[in-house]
């Protein structure tokens, strides 16, 4: 018995002493919070999760709706990469048919580039394809809304969210070089035989840099006009209006250099018939694109495999509906409820997504469950690289995270190792602030820091 209460006693004082060191991160937590105008001023929701236990460490709005901004990639991707798998191939594929036409099937490719069309076009001449009578592309692997539900009108000429395409291809994006000039404005050069025209005011040798870039498309979708000031000139980049256009102008550059003739030129879209063979095909990896969208949140990629993921599981042209209900199937699987949250796109800019703090930790706390875990959160950026470039620098090795920006809005969600050895699920929501974003980004490290050093 004089064991057992040992026993007893040592349990009381280990499990005090837990709690004990729990009140004194929560009260740091508390008075970091309260003390800062953001508190006062914007909306904010913070869940703070053991990922072992699922024990509620902190929480605050944890049941509001808010804005994921791109934070929301961390859990499109996952379901998506659970439905299309880690070894899945993009493809572009030729096929040729009984009646000597070409089908180029289009795989909706994020990482295609118009060098891997001319080799493709290369082997197809050095096998003896140097004549055909149509050209057809096969597009229906994901629908033709190149913008998600609730995109910005205005992000059209944003580099960061460029239009989502079949016809992928080179980023979905020109390239616009910049060279000063002694006269003071920069001259600008178009990196592309695509055609389009730049119009430029661009001041050299300003305080600060500012540029405004504007395509009026229904005016001219191929006339971009830029403006502002710089303190150097320095390159940029401008989404491609028309996907489909871009994709044509690059299969005749590759059709012409490779002197390979098509009877009709008038291109149209038609599904790839069951007759046709396969001569040549342009693969990438998957594997590619997850660092790219966890560390650098690259929302075409992502973008791309949502859509992707719903043409796999539905066997049906990618749709962000359907990608919407892959998620939904997924996380219900898992055991959470997805009734009421909202999810219009994969990449988290649509203003119509709405999540809360309380799910976003649950659903990090599943993933964790996961027998793919580790080779998933190794993708997440760390301190020091990605999106986390300039934050958190002695934390690296014991953070894995996903930020999210918006206008007025900022997030971050992952996972924290504390001094100690435990691992926490951390999402912090904040919007409706007036303040710089690096104000914010500096909040939400602190926030940080106090979990990792509790």
């Amino acid at each position: 018995m004089k064991n057992l209460f040992k026993i007893l006693i040592l349990t009381m004082i280990f499990m005090f002493s837990i709690n004990s060191s729990f009140a004194f991160s929560v009260s740091k937590l508390e008075k970091h919070i309260k003390s800062s105008n953001l508190n006062d001023t914007a909306t904010l929701a913070i869940s703070i999760r053991d990922v072992e236990s699922g024990n509620v460490i902190y929480e605050q709005n944890q049941n509001k709706l808010l804005h994921p901004a791109s934070t929301l990639k961390l859990f499109t991707t996952y379901s998506s990469l659970n439905t299309l798998g880690y070894d899945y191939l993009f493809k572009t594929q030729f096929y040729k048919d009984k009646q000597g036409d070409l089908y180029i099937k289009l795989g909706a490719d994020p990482l295609l580039t118009s060098s891997q069309l001319q080799q493709a076009f290369q082997k197809l001449k050095a096998e003896g394809n140097t004549s055909f009578k149509n050209l057809y592309f096969d597009d229906s692997i994901i629908d033709k809304k190149e913008f998600a539900p609730g995109w910005m009108w205005d992000d059209d000429t944003n580099p960061y969210t460029p239009k989502v395409s079949s016809y992928n291809l080179d980023g979905n994006i020109v390239r616009v070089a910049m060279t000063n000039n002694p006269d003071g404005f920069a001259q600008t050069t178009l990196k592309s035989t695509y055609p389009m025209s730049v119009i430029s005011v661009v001041k050299t040798g300003a305080k600060s840099d500012y540029l405004e870039v504007n395509r009026y498309n229904w005016m001219n979708p191929e006339v971009v006009e830029i403006y502002g000031n710089l303190k150097a000139a320095k390159p940029i980049n401008i989404p491609i209006s028309s996907m489909r256009r871009y994709f044509i102008h690059n299969v005749e550059k590759a059709l012409e250099s490779n002197k390979i003739n098509i009877s009709n030129t008038l291109y149209s879209s038609k599904i790839v018939p069951s007759d046709a063979v396969l001569i040549t095909e342009i693969t990438n990896p998957i594997s590619r694109t997850i660092s790219s969208i966890l560390h650098n949140s690259n929302n075409l990629m992502v973008e791309s495999i949502f859509k992707l993921a719903s043409a796999k599981k539905y066997s049906a042209t990618g749709t962000d509906f359907l990608g919407e209900e892959v998620f939904k199937e997924f996380y219900n699987k898992l055991g959470l409820e997805t009734d009421n949250i909202l999810i219009k796109d994969g990449c988290g800019v649509s203003r119509k997504n709405l999540l809360y703090a309380d799910w976003m930790t649950q659903a990090l706390n599943k993933i964790y469950q996961q027998k793919d875990f580790e080779k998933f959160r190794d993708n997440m950026a760390q301190s020091g690289d990605g999106t986390l470039n300039n934050r958190l620098y002695p934390l690296r090795g014991e953070v894995w995270l996903k930020t999210g920006s918006l206008s007025n809005v900022s997030a971050i969600a992952g996972y924290v190792k504390s001094q100690d050895g435990h691992t926490y699920s951390i999402v912090i929501l904040t919007q409706n602030f007036i303040q710089e974003q690096s104000t914010v980004k500096k909040f939400e490290d602190e926030i940080i820091n106090i979990i990792y050093n509790r």
